[in-house]
């Protein structure tokens, strides 16, 4: 069995189990009350609004099986090491996606029959959106470091300065919008989205975020610029697919993360613009996990040549 079929199959089996636990947790009262639903029509609803959600997934587990189905053809070379941390990377964004998405709906289902625990619910639901992309980021992060010094390359002049001054924008942005709303006065008011009080939200949430967008976004540069210096044509290519779809799902997630922040809390389902624009950043999610795909595919075709 191909790593792309056992792939498809573990999706399908997650995304199902997904899927059932949206129809037969239970509804969240405020968002009926607040909607006027009735429970059937709440989990119709809810099923709606995490469709997109469920194909994106596919998108990251497909990406992910055709890196590795790349990575274990090339383990020979001198490339292969760093090919199969890419791998390993995406195999952590696509696992680790639709993992915490599942823990997110069962804790939240939880909170919901026992009030209490919604904080509880919130802060490990948090962490786990955290702890998912810092790992991936890091270990393509290392593979693309990898090529780059075979290569004898480095970062530098323009295209390093456009960096870091990018990568200050979206922290100070970050910061900005997280403190605006932020009650520091009480960790469970609503316009305090992490349950956390001020000084541990900056050390465990604001900085780690922060790192995990710089080194993600550092990886998509060096892959560019990997692509720009390695002969064949082809071959640079498929690398710019990769990284214009790395750079494509690290922007999409940057922007729920930013929503995150600014937004207060609501649980289950909400319905209003910052829905189109969770949805507008999953669609450039979608596209970058279609780029990797195309890009992994076209390096298999490489060496079939």
């Amino acid at each position: 069995m191909s790593k792309l079929t056992t792939a498809i199959k573990q999706y399908i089996v997650l995304a199902s189990i997904y899927l059932s636990l949206v129809f037969f947790l239970p509804a969240n009262k405020i968002a009926q009350h607040n909607y006027h639903l009735s429970s059937v029509n709440y989990h119709v609803l809810l099923f709606a609004v995490i469709v997109p959600l469920v194909g994106i997934w596919f998108g990251a587990f497909y990406s992910y099986a055709r890196l590795r189905q790349y990575s274990d053809e090339i383990t020979d070379t001198s490339e292969g090491h760093d090919f199969n941390k890419f791998s390993v990377g995406f195999t952590w964004l696509a696992w680790g996606s639709i993992i915490t998405g599942l823990t997110s709906l069962i804790l939240k289902s939880i909170a919901n029959a026992h009030p209490s625990f919604l904080a509880t619910s919130i802060i490990i639901s948090n962490y786990l959106i955290l702890l998912v992309p810092l790992v991936a980021y890091s270990y393509i992060s290392n593979g693309a470091r990898g090529l780059n010094i075979k290569a004898r390359m480095t970062i530098t002049g323009q295209g390093a300065r456009i960096l870091v001054l990018f990568f200050i924008i979206i922290g100070v942005a970050y910061c900005y919008i997280t403190f605006r709303y932020l009650n520091l006065h009480s960790v469970g008011s609503d316009n305090n989205p992490y349950y956390l009080p001020a000084w541990l939200m900056i050390l465990t949430i604001i900085i780690p975020f922060l790192y995990t967008w710089f080194i993600g976004l550092l990886s998509a540069y060096e892959i560019y610029l990997y692509s720009k210096n390695v002969q064949g044509i082809l071959y640079q290519r498929a690398m710019r697919l990769l990284s214009g779809g790395v750079t494509s799902v690290i922007a999409s997630s940057i922007v729920v993360q930013f929503l995150r922040s600014a937004v207060p809390r609501t649980e289950h389902l909400s319905l209003n613009r910052v829905l189109i624009i969770v949805n507008i950043a999953h669609i450039f999610m979608a596209l970058g996990f279609a780029l990797i795909s195309l890009g992994a595919r076209q390096l298999r075709k490489i060496e079939e040549v």
